[in-house]
């Protein structure tokens, strides 16, 4: 990247079926196969789901997202790289204009909780705006965080979970694999997740989150939610709910770019003061 700035014929065909199986013959291979189709082979579970997870979010890129929840609305751009097999995460906030001067810094680490730094402020005064680290639980606090969940953006890399197979499913007619991820250490923040890939095209079509025994937090798309951007499918619009929630929230992936050019500075937490970001 150049330069940095501020910073998704029925009757006849069923009378045909029915003289010939009145003479007792078989229907031909390919109408037997349209009227009762072989349910699809059984994946090995994490071939499976690391397989969806390097197409769709294991590659550094930028992404601008747009989200929104009743009147409420938010712009903001990911950042994202991959440094040994970890990913790095800066989230500028666009819109609102009230904060379009927030930002937040994820790395996650092997072996330990997620560093989190954020340049947000307390008052709405320009003195008071700093970086602060917290952790997850805290940044959640804030009502705006509640529409702009950081957690819905952060990707599994390999080695943090383990995974299994779960029963088969119907997602709203669609057959599914449901693939259980286990994280290898409690750090993480949830019990397991229930990973809903549709068993013809390996999507991910629902992401479930689980904490202390309940669901918490659930990602849902369609097949037709998925479009292909550089080569890659991502799901273009995505429904976020959560646990004792009366409403959901609108993901919808307004841009993205693959690239390998991001620099280290930018994902430097003092570069959340600098306000130093990429423009695509």
């Amino acid at each position: 990247m150049s330069r940095f700035v501020r910073l998704i014929g029925s009757v006849s065909l069923a009378c045909a079926l029915f003289a010939g199986a009145a003479r007792g013959e078989e229907p031909p291979a390919a109408l037997a196969e349209e009227r009762a189709p072989d349910p699809p082979a059984m994946t090995e579970p994490s071939a499976l789901a690391d397989a969806y997870f390097d197409e769709a979010e294991r590659f550094d890129a930028l992404l601008t997202y747009e989200v929104s929840r009743g009147p409420a609305s938010a712009l903001f751009t990911i950042a994202r790289r991959w440094r040994e097999g970890r990913a790095e995460l800066l989230f500028d906030i666009r819109k609102p204009v009230s904060f379009e001067k927030w930002a937040a810094l994820l790395r996650q680490n092997r072996g330990g909780s997620d560093d989190l730094f954020v340049y947000i402020d307390k008052t709405g005064s320009l003195l008071d705006r700093s970086v602060r680290r917290l952790s997850a639980s805290q940044l959640e606090r804030h009502a705006f965080f509640s529409l702009v969940a950081l957690g819905d953006y952060r990707p599994l890399a390999r080695g943090e979970v383990t995974y299994e197979m779960g029963p088969d499913e119907r997602l709203n007619s669609v057959p599914c694999h449901v693939v259980i991820a286990r994280p290898s250490r409690r750090y993480i923040g949830y019990d397991h997740l229930e990973l809903v890939f549709d068993a013809s095209s390996k999507l991910l079509l629902e992401t479930r989150v689980f904490a202390s025994g309940r669901e918490v937090r659930r990602l849902s798309a369609s097949p037709s939610d998925f479009e292909d951007f550089g080569g890659r499918r991502l799901p273009k619009k995505r429904i976020a709910r959560g646990w004792a929630d009366d409403g959901e929230t609108e993901i919808v992936l307004v841009r993205a770019v693959e690239t390998a050019d991001l620099p280290d500075e930018l994902f430097s937490h003092l570069n959340l003061r600098v306000q130093h970001f990429p423009e695509f």
